[in-house]
Formats: structure tokens, C-alpha cells, sequence
């Protein structure tokens, strides 16, 4: 038990300050520090660009998204997912980009099928980790695999950080932010801006997300009771004894905790102005944290953002079990979500200056454990926005047959588009050039190609 004495000032301070970075939720006060930590050195130049990653955790089964209807690869894919396989019928079709192969969505991704067919979004066919592009003779002779496969933590992690073979201690929206954010403006928050609390992929050498919930801003606790209340007041004057009074430290933090505050209070007074559109967005939680970032963009020169970098989760895909109807949920909430987001960025004016993608942790496995997938490799992604090259599925689509050139065992396909090359083609649009694309994805080289063509110059 602690025993009661008389605090001196000092100890007030520490205590109050301590008090105020911890006092709302973590990942909000974490993010309120690193916001009171950012200052750019340029003005922002007059074009705005904006990555929005929506992480499917645990494992999307991408190939039941995506599935091709030409006769002989759907037979393929038919038999090879067997109870898990959709009917032909009830599928949605996508416009044609080549006159052999034919693709449609799941039936509940109405949207996304809208989207590809306005030329708003495109796929990716069986990207996935990779050292080096990688054939079957390669996966079973072991030669410079990804650690760890099939691991939810790992696979995630070098989905996120796409440095394979170091540790994942940083991620490639974090190195993107380290190179950009000083086209921010000198009111800037950090580049990077997480709707969904701690994640790898916005963690840099210097760059820290941003850190706020679906619903926005978080208070300080310790001043939440008014300008009047003696908390606030003691609080405030302890905070102004320390700024101009206090040792070198003491100053230091203080100033710190102050700028925190400002800055919480001037994003929360903007979002009270933002705006989400006027369209009807859907009641699921992916879309509240889309919501999130639209209003985040709708305010963007309130700080002087020139560049942003946005994180949300959508979880719930390790379909182990009652795959058919848990995916198809799923995939129901995402295609209404990013369709709703992306209607909304149109009505804001930044349809095409604002490009939202998938990641997840792997694929599943096309053959049945009797009621879903287990862990897999390769996996579709989807891109979308007014600056995709929407309309057409990216990447060498694999073949699906069992035990067949693309097939690593109980249907885990082995990729052949890598995540360096997705992320590289992304970072390129946002700006980022030849030189730095190689410093931002170092095994980049080993690939044939560094743009999959999926964006468009603005």
C-alpha cells in the first residue's frame, strides 16, 4: 500500500503528465504523441494522394471471390474446391478483358462487381511472400522460402513489413511515410493515420502512426471535466509552471503533453466540421472505420496534407469452419464498405487522388477440411479507386488443378506475383521514384517487373 505524504510540485507534474499521455486509450494517446511529434519542413505541394489498406485478417479466401466461369477453368476450380465450390449460376459476372478468359465475383459482392465493371477496381491474381520468384521444383527442394509459412503472425507480419528475411521490425507503410512526409504541411499529423490500433505495416525508422477509433478522437481524461474544474485547473497550471519553470526535461515533456493536447483539440474541432457524403453507408464495423477516413480526408487542409497513408481491419476470415456462409458474409460487408467509401470520395472530390487496396495474412487452400480452408499461400487482392486501371484481374492467374504446377500441396497455390511488386506499384503512384522504390522494397530487383500496370499516371 502506498503511503500518504505532501506532493511537491514536481511530483505533480510527473504524475499529471504521466497521467495525460495515459489517460484516454492506448493506441489514442500514443497517437496523440506522435502527432505532437510531427512537424514537416516543406509546404505541401498542391496534388493530394492517399493509400487506404484494408487488412482482411486472418486469411481471405481470395479464390472464392474471384473465380473464373470459362468452361475449362471453372471445371478445374469446381473439382478442386469441391463442396466449397460457388455454382456457376449464381456467380456475378465481371466484364470480359480478353476474349478466352472470363471471371465473376461472389454473389454477394454486388459491389465490387459494379466497380470493376465502371473501371474502378481491379485484381490481383496470386500474390503472396516471396524472396525470388518461385517455381514447385523450388518450394519442395526448400530453396529460399519465406519463413515461417502458413503462420498467421509471421505470414501477416511480412505481408506488412515485406522484409522477409530480416526481422519485421518496420513496415512498407511505415517506410513510405519516412520518405514523404516532409511534402506535408508544417500543421502536419503524421502521414500515417491507423483507424485500427497497433499494426506493423505504418511503423517506420522515424514515422509512427496516428493513432484514433472509428468514432474519432479521444479526450484527455484529466482535463475532460471542463476549463473550470479543478482537475483541469491544477493540471493546467502545474503544466504552465513546468513550460516556464521547470528543468531542462521537465520543459521538454511539457511541451510535448501541451503540443498533444493542441493538436487533439484542433482535430477534434475539424472533424466536428468533416463530412462522410451524403450516400447511405452500411452498419457494419469495416465501414464505420472507412467512415472514419473519409472524414479524416475531408479535412486534410486543415493540416496541410499533401500525402496520407490510412489502416483499417477487417476481420474474421480463418473460415476453418461454416466457410460458405461466414465468407459470404464477409465478403457482403466489404464489397458494400469500399463501394460506400469510394461513393463518398467522389462526392468529396478526391475519387481519383484517393486508392484503397487489400492485404491479408495468405489464402486458403482450395481443397475442403470438410467445412472450410486452412492456411495457404497465394491470394487474390483487389485495388480500387479513380486511378486504378480497374476492369482486369493483374498478375498471372494460377492454375487451380491438384497436385499441378502451381500447386504446393492440398491446393496451396505458390504465388507469382510478389507483395514487393504490389506494394511497389502503389508507392510509384504516390509518388515515389525508381531509386526509391528499390530502397523502400530491397529484393525488388530479383522480380521481372516492378509496375503490374494496375494504376494510372494522374
Amino acid at each position: 500500500m502506498m503511503t500518504s505524504r505532501y506532493w511537491t510540485r514536481r511530483d505533480f507534474l510527473q504524475c499529471a503528465l504521466a497521467t495525460a499521455a495515459g489517460a484516454c486509450s492506448r493506441p489514442a494517446a500514443l497517437g496523440l504523441l506522435a502527432g505532437a511529434q510531427a512537424a514537416a519542413v516543406e509546404a505541401a505541394p498542391k496534388d493530394y494522394r492517399a493509400l487506404v489498406c484494408i487488412f482482411l485478417a486472418g486469411g481471405n479466401d481470395g479464390f472464392n471471390v474471384l473465380v473464373p466461369t470459362d468452361d475449362a477453368r471453372y471445371q478445374i476450380y469446381k473439382d478442386a474446391r469441391s463442396n466449397l465450390a460457388l455454382p456457376k449460376e449464381q456467380l456475378l459476372g465481371l466484364a470480359a478483358s480478353t476474349p478466352d478468359l472470363s471471371y465473376a465475383v461472389h454473389d454477394q459482392a454486388d459491389g465490387l462487381q459494379s466497380m470493376y465493371n465502371n473501371g474502378r477496381l481491379a485484381f490481383v491474381a496470386n500474390m503472396g511472400t516471396l524472396l525470388q520468384p518461385t517455381t514447385k521444383r523450388d518450394y519442395e527442394s526448400g530453396t529460399n522460402l519465406p519463413p515461417q509459412l502458413f503462420s498467421h503472425n509471421d505470414q501477416s507480419d511480412q505481408m506488412m513489413s515485406s522484409q522477409l528475411d530480416a526481422l519485421q521490425r518496420i513496415g512498407w507503410g511505415g517506410r513510405i511515410a519516412d520518405l514523404m512526409s516532409n511534402l506535408n504541411g508544417a500543421k502536419a499529423l503524421p502521414l500515417g493515420i491507423s483507424v485500427a490500433g497497433n499494426n506493423l505495416f505504418q511503423v517506420g525508422n522515424t514515422a509512427v502512426p496516428y493513432y484514433l477509433g472509428p468514432w474519432g478522437v479521444d479526450r484527455f481524461s484529466i482535463t475532460s471535466g471542463g476549463e473550470q474544474h479543478p482537475r483541469t485547473r491544477a493540471f493546467k497550471k502545474m503544466l504552465g509552471l513546468a513550460l516556464t519553470e521547470g528543468r531542462l526535461l521537465e520543459r521538454e515533456l511539457a511541451k510535448s503533453v501541451q503540443g498533444t493536447m493542441n493538436l487533439s483539440e484542433t482535430l477534434i474541432d475539424a472533424l466536428e466540421n468533416s463530412s462522410i457524403g451524403s450516400g447511405i453507408w452500411p452498419g457494419s464495423y469495416l465501414a464505420q472505420q472507412l467512415q472514419m477516413v473519409a472524414r479524416m480526408i475531408s479535412v486534410r487542409e486543415t493540416f496541410g496534407m499533401s500525402r496520407q497513408v490510412f489502416y483499417v481491419v477487417h476481420g474474421g476470415y480463418d473460415t476453418h469452419d461454416n466457410q460458405v456462409e461466414n465468407h459470404g458474409n464477409l465478403i457482403a460487408e466489404l464489397s458494400e464498405a469500399i463501394e460506400a467509401f469510394h461513393a463518398a470520395l467522389d462526392e468529396l472530390g478526391v475519387g481519383n487522388a484517393v486508392t484503397s487496396f487489400t492485404l491479408s495474412d495468405f489464402g486458403r487452400t482450395l481443397t475442403s477440411n470438410g467445412d472450410g480452408t486452412d492456411h495457404s499461400w497465394g491470394n487474390v487482392q483487389l485495388v480500387a479507386g479513380g486511378s486504378v486501371a480497374g476492369g482486369n484481374v493483374y498478375g498471372a492467374f494460377p492454375n487451380q488443378t491438384l497436385d499441378g504446377p502451381d500447386d504446393a500441396g492440398y491446393g496451396r497455390l505458390i504465388p507469382t506475383v510478389s507483395v514487393e511488386q504490389y506494394g511497389a506499384t502503389l508507392a510509384a503512384w504516390f509518388g515515389a521514384g525508381g531509386d526509391e522504390l528499390q530502397t523502400l522494397f530491397p529484393h525488388l530487383n530479383r522480380f521481372p517487373t516492378a509496375d503490374l500496370g494496375f494504376m494510372l499516371s494522374m
